[in-house]
């Protein structure tokens, strides 16, 4: 046996020539380690990590049976396995130490056969139970950093675990939240209801929903009680026979959100009475939800990545969702007041006469530190004289700073982008040139679709680009004109927007 792999073995024991033997068996497979009292064999179990115990029925000191009491007491031996060596009439005493917690026992005098076939199938278990432990102190860090709140409560409603995030939630240390009732931190005015339905699932006596929004109390520092909303997701505990044992019950704080909900309500009748707050509470809320979303992402990526742990298939395709739609989220913050102006009519084109050659090089002007910055060049060609175009200038150039942003953002520094405008068959062409990584298909396919209402499997929609550019298309069809794009992946991308030039006789809100 590897020296690295061998097991050891503590035998307690009197001089004599039964023990004598246990040692000469054992010494060639296993480290042997001796001990001639009960008190000294504790403190040597506990200093050399031993594996497995071999007890003389007759040690001097303690008898037997309470040696095994006190190594089963105590959680640093507890799960040593003990096998008592005993006289074939020492019945009693084999007894009371079974009782108190010994694995197993040999007769005396020791059989060789016997001896070695019980050290080996307790050994074995010992390290079957030491991997186990193992794997689970491991799945309990990685439960400890999820984002999720992870309780899992027995056939009692009682906590038998409970993640770092749940305890702290919860306002407890791990130690003192182990072994509580769940239904202690159930407020009185839903108490009742909730003990109610709690106990009637863990009886079987009904399906507990999938989600479900319940309250807790949670304890704060300076030791005050606050209701927090939860929404909870609940898997239950069968046993072979399915027979409910207990509930794996993981969630997510929806106070703030409840909040925000009711200041979203009080903010709505405001908003009746004055178009002015409306514009404030939409940049409020712009800001408000910008800020939580940066660590929704950030951690929402970590989970996904398998950087905190490995993830089942289930758990996978369901990170992805939310990863994915994260990214969707911010998207759609990006681009709140445009498409609310635009779902509710609102929206107004105030046409005028443009000067496009002076927009583009006002952009360009105001750009180029950013360019500068980046570390890369900007290429112009813009003849000396652009035919007249009607529309509305502030809508025309957010368009082309968008444009012109999207190229400095996504090319890499030393790289060139560029920027032409030019007079082709009544209209006037600009085309936006950049050496990015191109555009994915799947981005392009929604640039040619109204802006998506959901985010099914088959509409994903979430990089840097998608909305920005469907709006910049609506912006640009409203001026009767057209965009599209030519991209090839790790070449770059060209984005071609083709206004009508300004017909004196014949108006562009026609």
């Amino acid at each position: 046996m590897n020296q690295k792999e061998r097991s050891r073995i503590l035998i307690i024991g009197n001089e004599d020539n039964d023990i004598e033997f246990l040692e000469s068996v054992l010494i060639p497979d296993y480290d042997i380690s001796r001990s001639h009292s009960g008190k000294e064999g504790l403190k040597k179990a506990i200093d050399e990590a031993t594996d497995l115990i071999l007890l003389d029925n007759k040690i001097a000191d303690i008898a037997a049976h309470e040696i095994c009491r006190i190594f089963k007491s105590d959680i640093r031996t507890k799960l040593i396995p003990i096998v008592i060596v005993a006289g074939p009439d020492e019945r009693d005493e084999k007894t009371k130490s079974l009782e108190e917690g010994a694995d197993d026992f040999i007769n005396r005098p020791p059989n060789y056969l016997e001896l070695t076939t019980r050290v080996r199938s307790l050994l074995k278990i010992k390290r079957l139970q030491d991997n186990v432990i193992k794997e689970r102190n491991q799945a309990c860090k990685y439960l400890d950093v999820i984002g999720s709140i992870i309780m899992i409560l027995d056939g009692d409603a009682k906590i038998t675990f409970a993640n770092m995030k749940a305890c702290k939630l919860l306002g407890w240390k791990k130690e003192e939240l182990i072994g509580k009732s769940l239904t202690d931190f159930f407020p009185e005015d839903t108490k009742e209801m909730q003990e109610k339905e709690l106990f009637r699932v863990l009886e079987g006596k009904v399906e507990i929903p999938e989600y479900q929004e319940l309250p807790l109390l949670t304890r704060n520092n300076d030791g005050t009680k606050e209701k927090r909303l939860i929404l909870w997701h609940d898997v239950i505990l069968k046993d072979e026979e399915r027979k409910v044992i207990g509930i794996i019950r993981s969630g997510e704080d929806n106070t703030e959100r409840m909040n925000m909900e009711e200041e979203l309500t009080k903010a709505n009748e405001k908003l009746r009475l004055s178009h002015k707050m409306k514009d404030e509470f939409l940049a409020n809320i712009n800001h408000e939800l910008r800020t939580p979303l940066i660590s929704i992402k950030g951690f929402s990526e970590l989970l996904y990545n398998e950087r905190l742990g490995e993830l089942n298939e289930h758990q996978k395709r369901t990170m992805k969702t939310v990863v994915r739609n994260s990214e969707r989220l911010r998207h759609l913050i990006e681009s709140l007041f445009y498409v609310s102006d635009m779902q509710n009519e609102t929206i107004r084109y105030t046409f005028s006469l443009m000067n496009l050659k002076e927009i583009i090089e006002n952009i360009v002007a105001d750009m180029l530190p950013n360019i500068e910055h980046k570390g890369i060049k900007l290429k112009t060609d813009i003849p000396d004289k652009l035919p007249i175009v009607k529309g509305n200038s502030k809508y025309i150039e957010s368009v082309l700073v968008h444009l012109l942003d999207n190229a400095i953002k996504f090319t890499p520094a030393g790289e060139v982008i560029s920027l032409s405008a030019s007079e082709e068959n009544g209209i006037v062409h600009i085309i936006v040139e950049d050496t990015g990584p191109g555009i994915p298909n799947e981005i392009l396919s929604q640039f040619c679709t109204e802006i998506p209402e959901d985010a099914s499997e088959n509409n994903i929609c979430c990089t840097n680009r998608d909305y920005g550019l469907i709006i910049c298309k609506k912006i640009v069809n409203a001026h009767k004109g057209e965009m599209d794009i030519n991209t090839e992946k790790s070449t770059g991308t060209e984005i071609h927007v083709r206004l009508p030039i300004y017909e004196k006789d014949k108006d562009i809100r026609e």
